[in-house]
């Protein structure tokens, strides 16, 4: 692991650089409905700066140490450090709402990392700055990020905990772990000591802090909040999506690129090539799993004791769910004679049903009882694929069927990355499943006349005749050429007794294209991110923006003191409501109330008390009415509730429920109130303001019969 860190230096000071740009993206993005509203951009310009300088520190590892260039890295660094401070100073000064000595504080402390650099020169410039600004500034920063836990929302406290203890992690990484030098401080713990102790670069660990603090904020960022703040979590997660195919894809290219030695490639071959082995191994024992499963499965072993139409109707359908269930090309049942009597494919015209299969050895070995896995070209499909048969026994131990399964053979051209050819050689060497899909059916190597004609007689690869890709049979780690290129010869056995995969990988001396990959990958996550932020940005500006145009729209139909509809809302919903129930004649029912001696009350306990006890009657009759009823503030002490598809006497008996409510309500400092209520029915063509005229009066009758009761009309 330590020597795999130390050849890819480069790529890690890009991953670290990465890490701390996608960590100030985050801080630009962060809600502040989900954490406190701290000094993210301080954060930010942190994250963007300190990463611009870890991709200096990239430029001068691959080149010679240029003394300007350091110099620049160095400031650079220096200036994140101080970024961080600020955002640890400004975020208790915002949270304590008053003055401190922190700014001085960091006045001295950079004073002192300057008279550091004046006295022992870049290098002490560079220690310094990690001992008097990056361990305190991300200490602070933890310590602000923790107390802000208590003005934030419960459910974002747990990523804030998490996203302090990173913070502290991150402190004591970059400000306590410092380059070799000559100042004493930096004995206690270097880059080489640190090396030494974890086997792991420390920009390593700092890089997947940082990128895990990114992921904290967006993560973090999704604890529900209000609907002002509602922005798509899709665009972190694409932006995710994107880094984890840019990341990967940056780091193979750059590998694939950069291996210089036959031994480098010798041994990123051998691994890979035991990879594909795996792959292939896992999906030989799935299917033979697969195949032992539907062996034992009760209708097979019905069809195998009781051979009938229901029995054969039963094994058909268990056939076809497990081709679904395992992704197989077919899977069917023999019997002793080998004769195929049942198969998924029954009901096409490619049916194998009544073939025979008697010569093939999958079938041989398991009518005497034996497993078998067997890669070969189908007699009626012509399609190579992996089969896998099992014996059927009856409850003496007999075998009465056998069970075939047959899959796609796994795809390692899908799975090979940066080789010049895989191959899936059978024991004799011939290709199968070739990255390029002319070698297949061919040999490798010459087979001599005896090898061919037991080729073609077995029927297992169709007619022949194998014509040979290479002039001899290679030996693992041999320097051949292949396809016009010179590569290494890989070969790793299978589990299939004699099958194994060839991989054949190219020899490159390529040192300039690793920092070209390096560079294409670093300016594809520039535009990532840029690209992130900008559509996070817009997205803010719609949302609130429509959350905007729905207060106003809300604040034009809504009674702002009782927050029932206003008399201009009720007015347009009335006359829509009566011209629908006018075109379908339908019924339509009014209410219209009023507080009982409503200026009495005011006059009494004041008009603050009067206001709140509309409030208390306007949330009484929004629960009492139904939910596609309307209820209204008319004007002052006065409302009307429109009834759609309600007839006169179904509109009493809600006024009649509302009143009881009303006068059973207890308001605090006034006690109890009584309304009076006038209902009426729309008439045939009767229009809008009659109706509503009706009402009123129906309501001041009412009044004039002594009040707290409903009078219809």
């Amino acid at each position: 692991m330590r020597d795999f860190f130390l050849s890819q230096m480069d790529y890690v000071f890009f991953l670290y650089g990465l890490a701390f740009l996608l960590l100030g993206a985050a801080c630009l993005t962060v809600r502040s409905v989900a954490f406190p509203r701290l000094p993210w951009g301080w954060l930010a310009s942190f994250a963007f700066v300190h990463g611009a300088s870890e991709w200096l520190d990239l430029i001068l590892l691959s080149f010679e140490r240029n003394q300007n260039l350091l110099a620049i890295k160095t400031i650079a660094m220096i200036a994140s450090f101080a970024f961080l401070l600020q955002f640890a100073l400004s975020g208790f000064h915002q949270l304590n709402k008053r003055s401190s000595l922190g700014f001085t504080l960091a006045a001295l402390l950079l004073s002192l990392v300057a008279s550091a650099g004046a006295w022992g020169g870049l290098l002490w410039f560079d220690v310094a700055a990690r001992y008097l600004l990056g361990l305190p500034g991300g200490l602070l920063a933890a310590m602000l990020i923790y107390r802000a836990r208590r003005s934030s929302r419960a459910g974002a406290r747990p990523w804030l905990l998490a996203l302090a203890a990173m913070m502290a992690l991150y402190a004591l990484l970059a400000g306590a772990v410092v380059p070799p030098s000559d100042l004493f401080l930096s004995q206690l713990m270097d880059y080489p000591r640190f090396l030494e102790i974890t086997g792991i670069p420390v920009q390593v660990c700092r890089a997947l802090v940082a990128s895990a603090m990114a992921v904290v904020l967006w993560i973090g960022s999704e604890v529900p909040g209000t609907k002002t703040e509602q922005i798509p979590f899709h665009y972190a997660l694409g932006l995710v999506a994107v880094m984890l195919i840019l990341i990967p894809g940056g780091w193979a290219l750059t590998e694939g690129l950069s291996r210089q030695t036959h031994d480098d490639i010798a041994k990123r071959g051998n691994r890979q090539a035991r990879a594909l082995a795996r792959i292939v191994d896992k999906d030989t024992e799935r299917i033979n799993q697969a195949a032992h499963f539907l062996a034992v499965n009760s209708a097979i072993r019905n069809l195998a004791v009781n051979p009938s139409e229901a029995t054969l109707q039963s094994a058909n359908q268990v056939l076809d769910q497990i081709v679904i269930a395992f992704q197989l090309q077919i899977a069917y049942i023999l019997d002793r004679s080998g004769t195929a009597i049942a198969s998924s494919n029954r009901n096409s015209p490619e049916s194998i049903v009544t073939a025979n299969y008697a010569f093939r050895p999958y079938f041989q070995s398991a009518v005497n009882g034996h497993d078998r896995t067997y890669l070969a070209l189908g007699v009626t499909s012509n399609i190579l694929g992996q089969y896998s048969s099992a014996p059927v026994q009856d409850a003496h131990g007999k075998v009465v069927l056998v069970v075939v399964l047959k899959s796609v053979l796994p795809s390692l051209a899908s799975a090979a990355l940066e080789v010049n050819d895989c191959l899936l050689l059978s024991p004799v060497g011939l290709v199968l499943d070739a990255c390029d899909q002319h070698a297949d059916l061919h040999s490798l190597w010459p087979l001599g006349e005896q090898q061919t004609r037991t080729l073609i007689e077995s029927r297992q690869f169709g007619p022949g005749p194998f014509p040979p890709l290479i002039e001899a049979k290679p030996e693992p780690g041999q320097v051949l050429r292949w396809r016009n290129q010179n590569t290494i010869y890989i070969d790793e056995p299978l589990s299939i007794e004699g099958w194994s995969v060839a991989l054949f990988l190219p020899l490159k001396e390529a040192r300039i294209y690793r920092l070209f990959s390096i560079g294409v990958t670093l300016v594809m996550s520039l535009l990532a991110i840029g690209f992130y932020i900008l559509l996070n940005a817009q997205e803010v500006y719609a949302v609130r923006l429509g959350v905007l145009m729905l207060q106003l729209r809300d604040q034009a139909h809504t009674d702002p003191l009782t927050r029932l509809a206003n008399r201009g809302w009720f007015q347009e919903s009335f006359s829509r409501e009566l011209k629908k129930a006018t075109r379908l004649n339908q019924n339509l029912a009014l209410i219209m109330f009023d507080i009982d001696h409503f200026k009495k009350i005011n006059d009494r306990f004041g008009h603050q008390a009067g206001d709140r006890a509309l409030v208390k009657l306007a949330e009484t009759a929004r629960l009492a009415m139904r939910d596609y009823d309307l209820i209204s503030r008319w004007g002052g002490e006065e409302f009307v509730a429109l009834l759609p598809d309600t007839d006169l006497e179904t509109a009493r008996l809600i006024a009649e429920r509302l009143r009881e409510q009303i006068a059973a309500t207890d308001l605090p400092e006034i006690g109890q109130v009584t309304c009076s209520f006038g209902v009426v029915e729309r008439r045939n063509n009767e229009n809008g303001d009659s109706l509503i005229n009706r009402a009123d009066a129906a309501l001041y009758q009412a009044k004039d019969a002594g009040r707290n009761r409903v009078i219809c009309a």
